[in-house]
Order: structure tokens, then C-alpha cells, then sequence
């Protein structure tokens, strides 16, 4: 038995065979009834879709590469970077588009620019790291739509999409938390400097504080490690050893807290109460569990892979999407 075309396909569904192929290829923009049809009757006839023919006949690669920083593939449980690359996979898979991995150096500026215009893939997904803060610059004439998860800046090419969450909001919830938990004395565990969104949670958490009239606090900077947020913590105790209240911009500097904290005889949360941001695994799981800002990551991953798809395919995208952030409270409030 012969394996079903698309010209079978169209004809069970009662379509235009180039109607059919536009519902095949992942459009988004044919008649509800007509897309259920060509998909009802794809499914019943065991179509599968030639993709080598439609990316010959396209000119397309049909893949899209998903750009990290090299060094978070050293550990994959409780980052930022897991649950965002799970998100975009799973959209590029419902898109029927091969992802890419491509481990970005820190050092090497040229290699990820090089690849994208190679012509290797039709567009590149770049989950932000401090560590590759540098390709918003090197990537700002990008001859392929790439979406960033995570605001880089203000260089970003004509082509280029921004997935984020609203930083500015969660800096402000973590504020609220600890105000109505009656915290008072407060510090904040800042993220790079070099970082937009670092920057938009500072700025969120010192303007809910001069709202309610309290005073800003101790502050010190830390890097979006554990490392960096046992240091910070340890130079805010040094500000102020009295503190009942730490906001950590990241889950994984508010883990590097927790020890730092019981070192110095301050209990979590009796004495000092710690907020994280993120919601990444290694809040659910520090002792005691954090309470954090979560970032919708899986949805970032997603809408940042539905944005690159839709440029690849000539269809209109938002070109900034901020997703909202929510407050998950556990035991460390």
C-alpha cells in the first residue's frame, strides 16, 4: 500500500491542496474548520509530512538553534536555564522544527555569529546568561530572527524578539512579602550590574519600599550563583548583623545564603526571613524550602520559540512580551 500524499489528504478534507499544505506546515492563519478537517484527515490516513522536500522547496534549514552559556551544561537540575530550554524545545517540537543546542564561550565572540550565518538554521533562541552578556552585541546584525529570553539591552537587531517576565513587578512582590510579614530591617542580594533584568528587580524593590515609606536597607551584589549569594550574604551580615529580612534576586544566591545565615546563628525564617527569585528546583528543595518570585519559564521558553517560528514562516510576532510574575511562599517567610 502506497503512503498517503498531501494531495490525499486535501482531498479527504475536502480542501485546496495548498490549503492543505499551509495547515501541514504549521500556519496559523487558515480557517479553524478547514485546519481541523486537514488535520482530522492527516491523522486518519497516517500522513506524515516530507520534511527534507519542504525545507528544499522553502529554502529553510528546519532548525533553530537554542543558544547557552557553556558552563550552565556542567549542571541541568534547579537553574533558570533548565526549565526556559525545556519551554522552547517543546514549542520548536509542536512547530515540527529541529532544535539546536549551541554552548556559547564566554570568550569566543565569533563562533555563534559565524554559525547563524552559515545558513544552518533559520533563526536562534538565546536563553540569557550573565556569562554571554556579550552577544547582544555581536549578534545585533543577525542576517536570522533570534528571540532572547531576557531583556540583553538596547542593541538588538531589526529581526530580534525579547521574552521576560516582569522583573520590575516580581522586586516588588518580594518587598510586599516581607513588609506584610512584618520585616523591617531589609537588605538585597542584587544581580549583575551588566543585567537588565538584575537591574529591573532592584529597581522594583527599591521603589515599593520608598512607597511604604521604609528605609532601602543593606545591599550587596552578587553573580546568579551560590557562590555569589553565600559572599553577598556574608557582606550584608557585615552592614547589618540585626537583619530580619533578605531579599536574594535569584534562587540559587538565596540558597548560598541559607548556610551563611546559620553560620552566623540567624535562623531562617524566626530571625531573618529570605525571599528567592525564580522558582527554579533548588528552592522547593533547600532546607528550609524558599519562598520566591516565580518567573513563568517554561512559558518564556515556549513564547520565545512561537516568536522565532512565526518570523520564519513571514508571520507577524509581538516583538516584547513581558510575562507576569506571582509569589510562592514556603517555609522561608
Amino acid at each position: 500500500m502506497s503512503r498517503p500524499t498531501i494531495v490525499d489528504v486535501a482531498r479527504a478534507a475536502g480542501v485546496s491542496r495548498a490549503t492543505a499544505a499551509r495547515v501541514l506546515s504549521g500556519a496559523t492563519t487558515v480557517d479553524r474548520r478547514m485546519a481541523e478537517a486537514v488535520e482530522r484527515e492527516a491523522s486518519r490516513l497516517g500522513y506524515e509530512t516530507n520534511h527534507a522536500a519542504r525545507i528544499l522547496r522553502g529554502g529553510r534549514a528546519g532548525a533553530i538553534g537554542l543558544v547557552v552559556a557553556l558552563n550552565e551544561l556542567d549542571s541541568l537540575r534547579g537553574t533558570f536555564f533548565t526549565a526556559v530550554l525545556k519551554g522552547a524545545a517543546m514549542g520548536l517540537s509542536a512547530g515540527e522544527v529541529q532544535p539546536v543546542l549551541l554552548p556559547a564561550e564566554t570568550e569566543d565572540h565569533r563562533r555563534i555569529p559565524r554559525f547563524l550565518r552559515s545558513g544552518a538554521v533559520d533563526g536562534a533562541i538565546v536563553i540569557l546568561q550573565h556569562e554571554i552578556t556579550h552577544l547582544a552585541d555581536d549578534l545585533a546584525d543577525s542576517p536570522v530572527p533570534i528571540a532572547w529570553v531576557g531583556q540583553p539591552g538596547d542593541v538588538l537587531a531589526a529581526n530580534a524578539f525579547v521574552v521576560d517576565s516582569d522583573n520590575r513587578g516580581g522586586g516588588a512582590l518580594a518587598a510586599q512579602a516581607l513588609l506584610r510579614a512584618g520585616r523591617r530591617r531589609l537588605g538585597i542580594i542584587t544581580g549583575p550590574s551588566d543585567m537588565l533584568p538584575a537591574n529591573e528587580r532592584a529597581r522594583g524593590w527599591h521603589d515599593e519600599l520608598a512607597a511604604q515609606g521604609i528605609a532601602v536597607g543593606a545591599s550587596a551584589h552578587g553573580d546568579f550563583t551560590m557562590d555569589g549569594g553565600a559572599a553577598a550574604m556574608a557582606r550584608l551580615l557585615q552592614r547589618d548583623p540585626h537583619l530580619d529580612g533578605v531579599f536574594a534576586s535569584s534562587d540559587l544566591m538565596a540558597a548560598g545564603a541559607l548556610p551563611v545565615l546559620e553560620a552566623a546563628g540567624r535562623r531562617v525564617p524566626t530571625d531573618v526571613a529570605l525571599i528567592g527569585y525564580d522558582d527554579v528546583l533548588i528552592a522547593a528543595t533547600s532546607d528550609p524550602p524558599l519562598t520566591t518570585v516565580r518567573q513563568p519559564l517554561e512559558e518564556m521558553g515556549r513564547a520565545a520559540a512561537e516568536a522565532v517560528l512565526a518570523a520564519t514562516r513571514g508571520e507577524d510576532a509581538p516583538r516584547v512580551q513581558i510575562l507576569p510574575t506571582s509569589l510562592v511562599t514556603r517555609e522561608s517567610l
